[in-house]
């Protein structure tokens, strides 16, 4: 009788877990990045200093390559996870190069991809760096 009642009290405990308030989380569509690019090319001049940075045509909406110092790199989705499947949900880097923003919904990431400010509950998608002598590769 007593093993009964566990199962009993078990499946309710369960059943009140699954009917709990869910939350919409807007997901960026997933895209397979396997990116090589070779840091020698002039069109990457930018990764030569601290902080340079451009922007890859890979991903969904595209990425931005970030050279932070010595072999150190990261590489985030431009698609802003607020409202991913706007046409405008596009993050940039500002003009200082202190941050990124997506001029649309107004929300900013610092260069770690964290959330600063406005409506985004989420961080930018990062992709993985690996750098091997002068190749970068950039992979999900």
């Amino acid at each position: 009788m007593y093993p009964l009642n566990n199962l009993i009290y078990i499946a309710l405990l369960l059943f009140v877990a699954a009917c709990g308030e869910k939350q919409d989380i807007p997901l960026i569509p997933n895209a397979i990045v396997n990116e090589q690019i070779n840091l020698t090319n002039i069109q990457y001049n930018a990764l030569r200093r601290d902080n340079g940075y451009v922007y890859l045509k890979s991903g969904v909406k595209g990425i931005i390559l970030i050279h932070r110092t010595g072999d150190t790199y990261a590489a985030f989705e431009r698609n802003c996870p607020f409202q991913p499947y706007d046409d405008c949900a596009l993050v940039s880097m500002d003009q200082s190069g202190f941050f990124m923003s997506d001029s649309c919904c107004q929300s900013v990431f610092d260069l770690n991809g964290y959330v600063t400010g406005g409506p985004s509950p989420y961080p930018l998608r990062r992709y993985n760096t690996a750098l091997t002598g002068n190749l970068l590769y950039i992979t999900n």
